[in-house]
């Protein structure tokens, strides 16, 4: 917990939370094995970014962008710059993503009014619906995302939102019972890419 006091980072949305090493080194060991390297090198990795991230000496918390671009820093001074280009290429499709993914209420009405996707905002129902702690939530919200994105879906419900996440929360062991919070046709019916109208 000491450390978690110590090491904190500020996000885009300008909330700040506790450097999670432990994120980090699964995404490291993750590309790392994709490129056929060791994964347990991304716990050294991972170490060199928090001794670093130790010494800052502003009153400011540094960015997530900081983090990244130290993480990518490291890469390179240790001969893995096809692992830091890998990392790079991942932040800009999940940037991408977020930017063309939107919600809207019902299915039945692609054209009205659309939300842009944040995770914040799934977050805060995790936190606000199901009583999870934030970082408990930030973890799911991540899962849950990845799902969205996997589809390839340009549109999606509220509805369906719901249903994935009271999927996730109850795989996960953490509500014993929840009801449904939706309507079981908005949840089987979120809007595909060639049923929503096309975006610029």
């Amino acid at each position: 917990m000491k450390r978690c006091k110590e090491i904190v980072v500020t996000k885009s949305d300008g909330s700040v939370e506790c450097f999670a090493a432990t994120k980090l080194a699964a995404c490291l060991a993750r590309v790392l094995a994709g490129r056929a390297y060791d994964p347990r090198l991304s716990g050294p990795l991972t170490r060199a970014v928090a001794l670093h991230l130790q010494d800052w000496a502003l009153t400011a918390p540094p960015t997530t962008q900081y983090v990244f671009d130290c993480v990518g820093s490291v890469l390179r001074q240790t001969g893995l710059s096809d692992v830091a280009d890998d990392l790079a290429h991942h932040r800009r499709l999940r940037a991408a993503r977020r930017h063309r993914t939107h919600v809207i209420e019902r299915v039945d009405q692609p054209r009205a009014r659309r939300k842009p996707w944040r995770k914040l905002a799934l977050v805060a129902t995790l936190h606000e619906r199901y009583g999870l702690r934030h970082a408990v939530a930030r973890f799911l919200a991540g899962q849950i995302e990845s799902q969205v994105f996997a589809l390839n879906y340009r549109l999606v419900t509220k509805s369906f939102l719901a249903e994935l996440a009271h999927s996730e929360v109850s795989a996960w062991g953490l509500a014993d019972e929840v009801a449904s919070p939706a309507g079981t046709d908005a949840c089987r019916h979120p809007v595909a890419p060639g049923d929503a109208e096309q975006e610029n």
